[in-house]
């Protein structure tokens, strides 16, 4: 499903503060694969999962190859099209965008034409399923919602999104050891249903409680040190 090869990223290139942060990543998920990154704090792990998803635009080296076609030049959207997700260290806030108007715009922008009524039910079907009150679903997004309430969340979303390639940032963060648990049997079960492949960053391993880790990944000074 997903090959990454030979992928650096350098901060502040050309300048006093120019920093490697990704030096020659290789890595491998076939379809249905969990991968977890580990590592210090400023290792490359979350550097890696923004240059999956296109963040910080073309400024990587190396390939991206998703089902076997060169995605490196792609846009976010054009990633997120092709079914990757990514959920983020710190959710932000957004005032004035509701968690529905979000998910139905994103649902059209791939052509998914559903009645706003059909959007609702997917939403708060997904949202008890994480722990959250459907009421959530017209709320802004993220907006006043705790650390942990926002990375049940962005599950939620993964649920109604469907993708196939999920990308998870410290989702564990914030989350107490039942949730921890709860998610963690959402994770599989999606695996199995869909057949996504999971890359996760993650220091507290109760997420992995129902999981079955097919490869694990040390990353030290933006390199692969241990699989």
């Amino acid at each position: 499903m997903l090959d990454i090869i030979g992928v650096e990223k350098t901060f502040n290139p050309g300048t006093v503060n120019e920093k490697k942060a990704l030096r020659g990543i290789d890595l491998h998920l076939d379809e249905g694969d969990f991968v977890t990154v580990i590592g210090g704090n400023g290792a490359g792990k979350s550097t890696i999962l923004r240059g999956i998803m296109g963040i910080g635009g073309l400024n990587y080296s190396g390939k991206v190859l998703l089902d076997g076609k060169d995605i490196s030049k792609s846009s976010i959207t054009e990633r997120a099209h092709n079914g990757i997700f990514m959920s983020f260290q710190e959710p932000v806030a957004i005032e004035g965008l509701s968690l529905i108007e979000m998910l139905r715009s994103a649902l059209e922008a791939r052509g998914e034409k559903l009645a706003l009524s059909a959007v609702k039910i997917r939403i708060s079907e997904a949202l008890e399923k994480v722990g959250l009150s459907p009421f959530i679903a017209s709320r802004e997004l993220n907006h006043k919602l705790s650390g942990g309430e926002k990375k049940k969340c962005e599950i939620a979303q993964m649920l109604v999104l469907q993708p196939k390639l999920v990308l998870l940032d410290e989702i564990d963060s914030g989350l107490d050891a039942k949730s921890c648990k709860n998610i963690s049997t959402i994770l599989r079960d999606y695996q199995k249903e869909i057949g996504a492949s999971y890359l996760i960053v993650s220091h507290n391993l109760k997420i992995l409680s129902e999981l079955t880790v097919d490869q694990e990944i040390k990353v030290d000074s933006g390199r692969i040190v241990e699989r």
